[in-house]
């Protein structure tokens, strides 16, 4: 509870801190959603039981910089009786397609898994990872499709963690609230990964607010 709280803390102060900027120079956002998960862990998957509630967050800074990169930071975590780790996935992105009707980011960073373990074996490591979020909105209505994706797959180590879902946007003064819900999927297929190999898929449906300044 403590290492979620201290992270989550982080995240919004990124957030605020921006918007002690102008307005016409940063853009921002924050997210916060509740997980209900469920656990596969290969041989071990009929053992597993863990919480059935997981809360997820991510902030953003936009700046109108030339080649700068817009940075993304997510945090997530698993717990259960086969693994647990905390995730922070820091990212730099760039915006491709960006319109009333469809957005694309596109970017690379790095997921960094603190405080893991695997059947009661522990691992602290860090992944470099491809980036890809997309949006479609659809017309004469408030509602967007989209999709988040951090994903790896290179000398036997596979990573995939997936986000998609519908967002309903409520258009006020100081800032856009979206209601967001959908399914996620985190996925690791590791070989040697701080000397251990597991597969193991953390899955299920979530709820969520983000907020856009």
């Amino acid at each position: 509870m403590y290492i979620r709280c201290k992270y989550l803390v982080v995240l919004f102060s990124i957030v605020l801190m921006s918007n002690l900027q102008a307005d016409t120079l940063l853009g921002s956002d924050i997210e916060i959603g509740l997980w209900s998960p469920s656990y596969e862990a290969g041989d071990a998957s009929h053992n597993v039981t863990g919480k059935r509630k997981s809360v997820f967050a991510s902030a953003t800074i936009e700046h109108p910089v030339p080649l700068l990169p817009n940075i993304k930071i997510s945090l997530s975590e698993v717990d259960n009786s086969a693994y647990d780790y905390t995730k922070i996935d820091y990212t730099g992105y760039y915006e491709v397609l960006d319109n009333d009707l469809v957005s694309i980011d596109i970017g690379l960073g790095f997921s960094d898994f603190h405080n893991g373990h695997y059947l009661g074996q522990s691992f602290s490591e860090m992944l470099p990872h491809v980036y890809l979020d997309a949006e479609v909105s659809f017309p004469l209505s408030n509602i967007t499709a989209y999709t988040d994706i951090h994903f790896l797959s290179v000398e036997g180590n596979g990573m995939t963690d997936a986000i998609v879902g519908l967002r309903y946007d409520f258009k006020l003064i100081a800032a856009d609230i979206g209601v967001k819900a959908g399914y996620r999927s985190q996925r690791f297929d590791v070989e040697d990964f701080d000397q251990l190999s597991f597969d193991v898929e953390t899955k299920g449906v979530f709820v969520g607010l983000q907020a856009d300044f």
